[in-house]
């Protein structure tokens, strides 16, 4: 996905957003913001947005010396969110179709944000998810893909969301699963650690995207992530950092995600706050 002025703009919000997080010297945090703002005059458009926001993390990082000003909000949503794994188990596997809740219940994790303090009925929610259809629903497509999968790459997206991954890895054998997570900290993305905290390596095979970038820049990422990419009979994508990068990638890849921002929902013809289980090959042109 391309570039839009628009993803200028968000950059300089996550950068006062990774500053903040990362040391209370308001002097330090405009510090960040002015680096950001010289580094990021005449991006080049034909860049992913995700590959533009690597800018403003990484500079916090220099300026700050904190290498993960999130690590404790991770931590926190990966705990609150294996205290609702057994519920959200048997919500999946007391429905019909035990697969396609799954997907739903995995996409419920990317629009419920553990990490904002809001009080919420999990079973409610999960329970809503479940039974509404996402705006752009190419499940059919998938549950064919994947009767004829024999190896899978699933890439996760944040700590704590990637828990409601959890119950469709379980379902996704009999192929072999292999999944992602970030190669360093960004944002609250899922890294190693997170991977093992929630206990996914007993499930799938972990790798990783070999970068510390948003979603998974094919030029950015290590050989091994794109060896995955290239034996994978099909790849599940979650979130916009990913999708963002994973839309031109040579492979037959299934987005699942919210549509946060204005420029995603127009790259995938929805309306801002919809969900999707979108294939690749039925994306509108960027």
């Amino acid at each position: 996905m391309r570039t839009r002025l628009d993803c200028v703009w968000c950059m300089g919000r996550q950068a006062l957003d990774a500053a903040r997080a990362a040391t209370s010297d308001p002097r330090l945090q405009q510090a960040c913001m002015d680096e950001v703002l010289r580094r990021s005059l005449g991006c080049p458009l034909d860049r992913t947005p995700a590959e533009h926001s690597m800018t403003a993390y990484r500079v916090v990082r220099e300026l700050t010396g904190v290498a993960d000003p999130y690590a404790e909000e991770k931590r926190r949503e990966n705990e609150a969110a294996l205290a609702l794994e057994d519920e959200v188990e048997r919500l999946v596997d007391a429905e019909p179709d035990s697969l396609r809740a799954a997907v739903l219940a995995s996409l419920a994790g990317n629009i419920i944000d553990l990490g904002t303090g809001q009080t919420f009925d999990i079973a409610e929610e999960v329970d809503r998810f479940l039974h509404v259809a996402p705006a752009h629903d190419d499940y059919a497509e998938f549950a064919q893909a994947l009767s004829r999968a024999g190896r899978v790459l699933f890439a996760g997206d944040n700590a704590g969301e990637i828990v409601f991954d959890k119950p469709l890895v379980r379902r996704l054998a009999p192929a072999e699963v292999v999944y992602a997570v970030k190669g360093g900290p960004i944002i609250n993305d899922a890294t190693m650690d997170d991977a093992l905290a929630v206990g996914m390596d007993r499930l799938a095979r972990i790798v990783t995207t070999g970068c510390d970038a948003v979603g998974a820049p094919l030029h950015v990422v290590g050989p091994e992530f794109l060896e995955e990419l290239a034996a994978a009979d099909l790849v599940i994508s979650k979130g916009q950092g990913n999708l963002e990068t994973l839309d031109e990638a040579d492979a037959d890849v299934f987005f699942l995600l919210k549509a946060k921002c204005p420029c995603v929902a127009r790259r995938l013809g929805v309306g801002l706050g919809d969900t999707v289980i979108a294939r690749k090959g039925n994306l509108p042109p960027d």
